[in-house]
């Protein structure tokens, strides 16, 4: 491997805070494979396999992407902030797996473009409505921004709020040109059924109700979220949940419970 190649990769393991129980995989991987420099995150073949290629390749593909930060004179703590779900995806992988490896590629190529970005407790990405809101005006395909929750500090109705306050002055002042309709969510989270398993307390609770909701479908993800990435309906009575919800939630299932993702929007 070119040897600033791999310099990069190896900057960009750090400087991410990657778990040093993956560094015996992690440098074992660095000095044997192949990564080539030509490779942009927009030829590389997201189907791949080779969950240790992909990790590999993608921590390469972060220094193009502190390049696209600074043209648009976004922060390093944003950049990093929003690149360590990378780290995050990893440990998840690593754990279905066995082994370090990195997947979920298509969702992280978002985050090497800056089209997404965690800003404070949640992430933004600059998309298009999945169906028409009505009450505001929206039509399928209009510009909005999703929100989505990476895994990390508890929900709290402060560190969300403040957060989307902090997004709206970040798109007004690094994307001046796009014109969005209202902030949305598709999520398991907005799902009105964890009211029977959660308090009024509850961060998840409390962050659904910042929503309008407008639209549901039924969907197991949630089981994905609280047991394991690698929970389904069809195996969920093999799986041990390390948590008294994730046990309330695998009950439920087992039970015949219904659960969904639910569309919900906040105004701009």
């Amino acid at each position: 491997m070119n040897s600033d190649v791999k310099k990069v990769i190896e900057k960009w393991y750090k400087t991410l805070g990657f778990s040093n129980k993956h560094d015996q995989e992690f440098y074992s991987a660095l000095n044997t494979y192949d990564i080539s420099a030509d490779l942009t995150v927009d030829s590389y073949d997201l189907s791949c396999k080779d969950g240790l290629k992909n990790l590999l390749y993608f921590l390469y593909f972060c220094e193009e992407t502190q390049n696209k930060y600074k043209e648009l004179k976004v922060s390093s703590d944003i950049l990093i902030d929003t690149l360590k779900d990378i780290c995050i995806w990893t440990d998840i992988w690593s754990s279905v797996k066995g082994s370090l490896c990195l997947f979920e590629l298509a969702w992280l190529k978002l985050h090497l473009k800056a089209k997404l970005f965690k800003i404070g407790r949640l992430e933004y990405y600059m998309a298009s409505a999945e169906r028409d809101i009505d009450s505001l005006g929206v039509k399928k395909g209009d510009n909005i921004i999703e929100i989505h929750i990476p895994s990390g500090e508890k929900l709290t109705t402060h560190n969300c709020k403040a957060s989307i306050t902090l997004a709206k002055e970040f798109f007004k002042k690094h994307f001046t040109s796009y014109e969005y309709k209202c902030f949305t969510c598709h999520s398991w989270l907005l799902d009105e059924t964890l009211n029977k398993y959660l308090s009024s307390n509850s961060g998840i609770i409390k962050f659904s109700s910042l929503f309008d909701k407008v639209y549901s479908n039924e969907s197991y993800s949630i089981l994905k979220y609280v047991i394991s990435w690698d929970t389904t309906t069809e195996n969920l009575i093999e799986k041990t949940p390390v948590s008294s919800f994730a046990t309330s939630i695998k009950q439920a299932v087992l039970n015949g419970e219904k659960f969904y993702e639910t569309l919900g929007y906040i105004k701009k």
